[in-house]
């Protein structure tokens, strides 16, 4: 069997950054090149093997893809340049993989402390609003004993008030009596 080479162009809204090339290379067991890249939009895919392993990729290429994947069409067709061996492309992946990965766990971790920062701060914020509330409880009860002196108060001003008018009053009705008496009215 001769050796057979394929460029794959997978095009889509959403080809790149969903683990596609990782997702093909370990589909690509019985190929002896293979490599694959994002340019512009879409993802090439390069493989060389014989005609039957080829095609099986191929086939594989057109009918699974990674879940986040969303492909519109894939493009099969013959390529006569270099390919790069399977092992090689597997350890440049592996590389570019934990560079991401470092990356991404750098920002994890900025993200981290930038939360701590900010629970530290709300954990301030809640103790001084504990403190707030427990002086309003105190000013409320302050104001609450106030409230009730001052009722006490009003209460005994109009107890003596309608004691004064009762007493006014009746002073009046005698007044009036003598008056009447006086003048010869009673």
């Amino acid at each position: 069997m001769g050796v057979v080479k394929a460029r794959i162009t997978i095009k889509g809204s959403r080809v790149q950054d969903v683990g596609y090339r990782l997702f093909l290379l370990s589909r690509a067991r019985n190929l002896r090149g293979f490599e694959a890249e994002n340019v512009g939009e879409d993802l090439v895919v390069l493989v060389e093997g014989d005609e039957v392993s080829v095609g099986r990729f191929t086939e594989v290429v057109k009918a699974e893809k990674p879940p986040l994947a969303e492909v519109d069409e894939v493009v099969v067709e013959g390529y006569d340049g270099e390919v790069m061996d399977v092992k090689e492309y597997r350890e440049q992946l592996s590389l570019e993989q934990l560079a991401k990965i470092a990356t991404v766990g750098v920002e994890i971790r900025d993200d981290v402390k930038e939360m701590k920062a900010d629970i530290k701060e709300m954990k301030a914020d809640i103790k001084e609003m504990k403190t707030d509330i427990k002086e309003m409880k105190t000013d409320v009860g302050t104001i609450l004993k106030k409230q009730d002196e001052t009722i006490a108060e009003i209460k005994a001003l109009r107890e003596d008030l309608k004691q004064y008018m009762d007493r006014r009053l009746e002073k009046l009705e005698r007044e009036i009596v003598l008056i009447k008496q006086k003048i010869g009215l009673a």
